[in-house]
């Protein structure tokens, strides 16, 4: 008789758990999982890290925010700011908690551990099984636990409100989705990529004027104040997203950041402007083709990844975590998602964009590496795209189909 792989050993194990406790398992499994993570990064990673390179993280912009708002003070007028406010407001519950870099750890993997939750308790009425494996697969994507472990980002918050936004609305669930991309959007405006999808996709337009309300109630809710005491400050942090904040408009391991280290300079206006024909170009596929919720946004994420000037690795997590509907089922296309992790990751010794203020690997032909690394990763996620649109996914196959 024939010893089974390992992956099949591993999915023979995971058919076993009964479809009552796999809500469960999946809880137990993403707490010992990104636990030890955090210990090993903590007893191991840490310490090898200071000594060789000295580490740099995001956590004392978190950390001022947050302490910022715990004393009253308020963002953009009392402390600089260049995101949407929401974010700074989450930063508060880990800097209550002592807000040392292994609180903001905890937190922003108890991020990661909801989107796996959200993916297999949203999907699980099409297929459970399958449901459960997304969710087991998510938590052990590189582009979910390195980023959000390893790298402390908040891109896990940003992570799970858009997720959360497209399933409720694969649901039906179509106000509550324009709810969380509202949040989504003021917490760090990636949701807005959603928005138009989910407009294209609902089928009255008494229904999409009750979105827009929805949507622009929060929206004034939230600004109202920030208008009235810093309007200016407040009005300026968009610049960031759109043409740059950092003296360059391109940023990260972004195509545009490594041609301007070799010195092609593009104005920021004008990357802006190749983002959104990209964007617009993509909607109008998604219209002319009459593309479902989730390949339509699919579809869009890939176009604004490829044409935005400022990337960084852990915005592809989002791509990745739609593509696992169709990975779940074809095990080449599964390997390819985890194996996409590693041009990226590897661009990261080329990029000037790092707290010392030129590439790790400080060579005159560090921005040619760190642009052929950019490509192959993006050409990797364009034929993962591409293979993944010539079937549909096993939402739209089963008997309850998914908007």
């Amino acid at each position: 008789m024939k010893t089974p792989g390992p992956i099949a050993w591993i999915g023979d194990r995971i058919r076993l758990v009964p479809p009552a406790k796999r809500g469960l398992v999946l809880l137990v499994f993403g707490i010992i999982l990104l636990g030890g993570l955090i210990a090993f990064d903590q007893l191991v990673v840490n310490n090898l890290l200071e000594s060789s390179f000295g580490r740099f993280s995001d956590v004392p912009y978190y950390q001022e925010r947050a302490q910022a708002i715990l004393d009253g003070k308020w963002l953009y007028r009392d402390v600089q700011s260049e995101a949407p406010p929401l974010i700074s407001y989450f930063f508060v519950i880990p800097q209550l908690f002592g807000g040392s870099a292994v609180a903001y750890q905890i937190y922003f993997a108890s991020f990661t551990l909801l989107t796996a939750l959200v993916l297999y308790f949203g999907l699980r009425r099409w297929d459970d099984l399958k449901a459960f494996k997304i969710g087991i697969i998510f938590l052990l994507s590189p582009f979910s636990v390195i980023e959000s472990v390893f790298g402390i980002q908040d891109e896990a918050i940003m992570v799970f409100f858009f997720l959360l936004a497209v399933i409720m609305a694969i649901r039906g669930s179509g106000r509550l989705s324009a709810l969380t991309v509202a949040i989504g959007i003021w917490t760090k405006a990636f949701a807005g990529l959603f928005y138009p999808i989910l407009l294209l996709k609902t089928k009255t337009w008494r229904e999409r004027f009750v979105h827009l309300g929805i949507v622009g109630a929060l929206s004034i809710a939230i600004s109202l104040p920030f208008l009235l005491v810093a309007p200016n400050e407040f009005l300026a942090f968009p610049t960031y997203y759109f043409l740059g904040g950092s003296g360059t408009p391109a940023s990260g391991i972004s195509i545009w950041d490594f041609l301007g280290m070799g010195g092609l300079h593009i104005p920021g206006i004008a990357l802006l402007s190749i983002a959104l024909i990209g964007i617009l170009a993509a909607l109008w596929l998604v219209k002319k083709r009459n593309m479902e919720i989730w390949q339509g946004t699919l579809l869009i994420l890939v176009v604004f990844l490829i044409f935005y000037s400022r990337i960084f690795v852990g915005y592809y997590i989002l791509p990745i975590a739609l593509l696992l509907v169709w990975a779940v089922d074809d095990r080449k296309m599964l390997l390819k998602t985890f194996l996409l992790y590693v041009p990226f990751f590897a661009s990261l010794g080329f990029t000037r964009d790092t707290y010392m203020g030129h590439a790790v690997i400080d060579q005159p032909w560090s921005w040619a590496v760190g642009l052929a690394l950019s490509i192959i990763g993006t050409l990797m996620l364009i034929d993962l795209t591409l293979r993944a649109f010539k079937k549909r996914p096993f939402i739209y196959l089963s008997k309850e189909r998914g908007q």
